[in-house]
């Protein structure tokens, strides 16, 4: 009994639980607060646009809104109570409808805050028109509502808009395009807003209108912007059009006030444009058309710089007869007394044309002057202009811009019978070889005979190696260029005996079509196919040739050609070779005969260096061939041949002898230069014989292994000494650069005043250029180089395979430019001057036209290369001819080659 009693007292605590929860007042919507109430109803209007909305609950308690956002009833509701919210007024103006939602609840328990009020604007139609007042008669203006419904109003009054408003009632009217004929600018007010009924106010109000502008004179720069105070507008000219009338865009009303500004200067060049006094401000009355914006002119100076100029002798000074002229569009006459940097006196405006030419040539120097970059367009000062009047530059005057490496042929070109006329280039030209014999003959003509390459073309078969060479050619002197002929090519006498007769000149071109001949050593006379041998110009013209090599063997037979007995058209007559001693035939390799045996003679070599001394005197240093006990080395025996005899002079009867120095700039009879092949030399107009380089023995015991030599020795006839004057005693040398070229030797201390001298260039105060020390210059190790000695007894260096200024051996074809000045005391070190070309070895050549009249530019020089043929001729001018390097474009540096290169040295 106990036990029930109790279950039946919790079911009861259980059952009244529940009633009071169910008792409690909770309401169906959201709400906050809590407690025992009274509570707040309200929520939140969106989308209100007009005016007089009121709510209502439980349908009173009227609530005003006036706008967006959220809203409470005043009277609040009991616990437990009910609330329903309705629109008891809509709005208007705009009509609109406004809608509840979540609007009513009982049982609150908590503030309501739920309640949505959300506002639509009812459509209407209604038209929308105005008035037009100030229109010119005869005249329109074109309007637009809400930028579409386009009207054409004619006449002042009233208009309306054809198409009503409808939905948001809204309108906008604007000027979609004024009155002209006259110019008029029309004006909108009330024309925008919310139409609640048919619009009628919209006033649209005419003026006249009047355009402002002027002229702009001298612009050239770019970003010139103009500006109208009137109305802030702003207008960019264009230098492009020139001088050029403007006009902004935006006209102003009758009675404006305007003032036109520069608002932005011109740039690139810069300019300062002003607006002309008295032009650029005013009241419109009538279309302005005066202002007036003049911008100064923008002037440049024109010039560039003078190179090449000869000047006055003995050491090329400053030019004081007033004869070379430049001007400038035929006037603007300036006097140019030096090379170096000019300007015209007279400016050119910008965008002007200029053109330079030569007035009056230079009283010093026959050759013209060629000039670069001597027109165009004036952008800013001129100063690219480069006249260019020859002297230290080379010119290619012959021959392809090609090389013919192995298996791809660059053969010669020679016409089988004489062409009426010389083409232009011309296209005569041996084929690309090297280690040819040349000489220069009395007449300043430049002779050739073979050495190892590519044949005339026209061969059947055409051979496809190279190999020796012993065809004949002449370049014949025709003043600052030359042409190549083949000697006797078109010489008529008739050959043989019928029917198988030819002629001697069909004869030598057969023979220049094909490599590896073997001569006559009987009449006719012919020397073996050969390079590397060597020669000399005897006092009558006519010229010799020793040695050499046929490619596997070597010869020491002596040979003369009479050039001296023929006349200036070398093609018509073949000249005569004779065979004077030595051996013959097959007797290759033989040795030398050295005192005390009878009759000295040398031994077979190739590659020795030869001079002709004052007297005519031939002379022959070293060379690579057999000595005296038939071994086959580096010479270095001297021997003098006069009166058809020759003397052993100084050296050593055996080969691969060390070079023996002694003190430098000290003569002795125990000096001697050591065994070499490929040096060069000079001789000077004392007498005196000069060697350069070459590769063999250095003054090491044992020489260095593949030497290549830097030492300059000189060689007195009348003591019979040698003099070690400087470079190095050990081979394998780089070369010390200065830095930079200098356009002469050292005594060439005027040059017309040129900069890289070294004595400098200055104006006044001014220095234009700074002197350009000399000090330790010295060309390189090297072989297979070209020489020459000049008027002035200068000796010049070219190329060769060596050391250039980073020590680059083994790809180092070479193509600086060098000239050494005696010092004025016999054997002691004189200077040597970098003139032009690379110091870097493996240079490209850069090429001009090759049409004649030959121009010439300073950037222009031959590749690098060895054993190329060079000459000097009867006016002072230096050739050079093929060899083995590089072309325009070559990049392995293994071709053979066939350019023909001439150098114009200044004369001091």
């Amino acid at each position: 009994m106990r036990h029930s009693s109790k279950s039946a007292v919790s079911v009861s605590l259980f059952l009244a639980s529940f009633v009071l929860f169910a008792c409690s007042g909770v309401p169906a919507g959201s709400g906050s607060g809590s407690g025992g109430g009274p509570f707040t109803v309200g929520g939140a209007v969106s989308g209100l646009a007009g005016t007089g909305l009121v709510l209502q609950d439980n349908g009173a308690d009227n609530l005003t809104i006036t706008a967006n956002g959220s809203f409470t009833f005043k009277t609040a509701i009991n616990s437990g109570g009910s609330y329903a919210v309705t629109v008891q007024t809509q709005p208007s103006n705009p009509t609109q409808t406004c809608g509840v939602t979540m609007g009513s609840g009982s049982n609150i328990s908590a503030n309501v805050t739920s309640v949505a009020v959300a506002c639509t604007t009812n459509p209407v139609s209604a038209t929308i028109g105005g008035t037009v007042s100030g229109l010119v008669a005869n005249s329109s203006v074109i309007l637009q509502n809400n930028g579409g419904d386009s009207l054409t109003v004619t006449a002042n009054g009233t208009f309306v808009f054809k198409t009503p408003v409808t939905g948001t009632d809204i309108y906008a009217v604007t000027v979609v395009t004024q009155p002209v004929n006259p110019n008029q600018i029309c004006t909108v007010m009330n024309g925008s807003g919310t139409a609640t009924a048919n619009v009628t106010n919209v006033a649209v109000n005419c003026v006249l209108s009047f355009s402002i502008g002027g002229t702009v004179t001298g612009v050239v720069g770019t970003g010139l912007i103009l500006q109208n105070s009137s109305n802030s507008e702003q207008l960019p000219i264009s230098p492009a059009n020139g001088n050029q009338a403007f006009t902004f865009k935006k006209l102003v009303p009758t009675g404006t006030a305007y003032n036109v500004t520069v608002f932005a200067q011109p740039t690139a060049p810069t300019q300062n444009c002003t607006v002309t006094s008295g032009t650029g401000s005013g009241t419109a009355t009538a279309n302005v058309t005066n202002v007036a914006i003049t911008c100064p002119a923008v002037t440049y100076s024109v010039g560039g710089t003078v190179v090449g100029l000869a000047g006055i002798p003995p050491n090329n000074g400053v030019l004081t007869d007033g004869s070379f002229l430049l001007q400038n569009n035929l006037g603007n006459t300036l006097n140019i007394t030096e090379n170096g940097p000019f300007t015209f006196a007279t400016q050119e405006a910008l965008n002007d044309q200029y053109q330079i030419s030569v007035f009056h040539a230079a009283s010093t120097q026959p050759q013209g002057c060629t000039l670069w970059n001597y027109k165009g367009v004036v952008t800013a000062s001129v100063t690219s202009i480069v006249v260019d009047c020859a002297h230290n530059d080379w010119t290619w005057i012959d021959g392809t811009k090609t090389a013919g490496p192995i298996g791809a042929p660059q053969y010669g070109s020679f016409p089988a019978t004489a062409p009426p006329t010389f083409p232009n280039p011309f296209t005569n030209t041996p084929g690309a070889r090297y280690g040819a014999a040349g000489w220069t003959d009395k007449g300043g003509n430049l002779w050739l005979f073979g050495g190892d390459g590519w044949e005339l073309a026209g061969g059947t078969p055409q051979d496809t190696l190279n190999a020796p060479m012993n065809d004949l050619w002449v370049c014949v002197n025709l003043g600052d260029y030359c042409q190549w002929q083949l000697q006797g090519a078109y010489d008529p006498t008739v050959t043989g005996t019928a029917p198988n007769t030819s002629t001697v000149g069909k004869q030598i071109i057969a023979n220049a079509q094909h490599e590896g001949q073997p001569g006559s050593y009987t009449s006719p006379f012919v020397p073996p196919a050969r390079l590397g041998a060597a020669t000399w110009t005897d006092t009558a013209g006519n010229l010799w040739l020793f040695g050499g090599s046929n490619g596997a063997s070597y010869r020491n037979d002596f040979w003369a050609f009479n050039a001296s007995a023929l006349s200036a058209d070398f093609t018509a007559t073949a000249g005569q070779w004779t065979w004077r001693s030595g051996s013959a035939t097959s007797l290759v390799d033989q040795n030398g005969i050295y005192p005390p045996t009878a009759n000295p003679y040398p031994g077979a070599r190739t590659n020795a260096v030869t001079w002709t001394d004052a007297s005519g005197n031939f002379w022959l240093f070293g060379g690579f061939g057999k000595d005296g006990a038939g071994t086959l080395g580096f010479l270095n025996d001297l021997w003098e041949y006069t009166g058809g005899v020759w003397t052993f002079v100084s050296g050593s009867t055996l080969a691969n002898q060390i070079g023996v120095y002694g003190t430098p700039g000290v003569a002795s009879g125990t000096n001697m230069p050591g065994g070499r092949q490929e040096a060069v030399g000079w001789a000077d107009a004392a007498g005196n014989l000069w060697l350069f380089g070459g590769e063999g023995e250095d003054g090491l015991n044992p020489p260095t292994a593949n030497g290549i030599l830097d030492d300059l020795w000189v060689y007195n006839i009348t003591a019979k000494q040698w003099t070690f004057v400087m470079g190095n005693t050990k081979a394998n040398q780089t070369g010390v650069y200065e830095a930079q070229t200098v356009v002469g030797p050292v005594n060439t201390t005027g040059a017309a005043s040129t900069c890289g001298l070294t004595v400098g260039l200055t104006a006044g105060s001014n220095v234009i250029c700074s002197p350009v020390s000399t000090t330790g210059a010295l060309p390189g190790s090297r072989w297979g180089a070209s020489g020459w000695t000049d008027a002035g007894g200068n000796l010049w260096l070219y190329g060769g395979w060596g050391l250039d200024s980073k020590g680059t051996n083994g790809n180092g074809a070479l193509n600086d430019l060098w000239v050494y000045t005696p010092n004025a005391t016999a054997g002691q070190p004189g200077t040597w001057v970098w003139i032009k070309g690379s110091n870097t070895g493996a240079a490209n050549g850069v090429y001009g036209d090759e049409l004649r009249p030959y121009k010439t530019y300073e950037i222009w020089t031959p590749g690098g290369r060895s054993n190329a043929t060079h000459w000097v001729d009867s006016n002072g001018q230096l050739w050079l001819f093929g060899g083995v390097g590089y072309d325009s474009t070559s990049t392995t540096g293994n071709g053979y080659l066939n350019d023909m290169w001439r150098y114009l040295p200044y004369l001091n």
